[in-house]
């Protein structure tokens, strides 16, 4: 199966099934690379490595430094409960340390989810 597994803790899935999170960030590196992150493959994102599964479809996709995507992704599609840019900055690098190159892509899920 050709789709790319993103397991995710807790609440950035939850984020991205209710509070408006369209963005995962990760270092750009093996799997998360550009070679492997492109338009229209398949992405499963899963909360942990056996927990509920969300799929969709990847959409837009920058690398780059922070400063790089942040000029073209809004913050708050990255990281919903940052109040600002610098905060959502603070929260990328306590979760992924000081990347020289980062990913960000867009997920489309298939799906809309329940408002549980």
């Amino acid at each position: 199966m050709d789709r790319l597994f993103v397991p995710l803790c807790t609440q950035p899935f939850l984020d991205f099934k209710h509070n408006g999170k369209k963005y995962e960030l990760r270092a750009c590196k093996g799997r998360f690379s550009q070679k492997h992150v492109y338009a229209n493959r398949k992405v499963e994102i899963r909360r942990g490595y056996s927990g509920e599964s969300i799929w969709g479809t990847i959409g837009n996709s920058v690398a780059g430094d922070l400063n790089e995507i942040l000029k073209k992704i809004n913050f708050k599609e990255i990281i919903p409960s940052a109040d600002s840019e610098k905060e959502a900055i603070s929260k990328i690098k306590a979760y992924l340390g000081e990347q020289s190159e980062y990913i960000a892509f867009e997920i489309i899920f298939w799906a809309p989810f329940n408002a549980s």
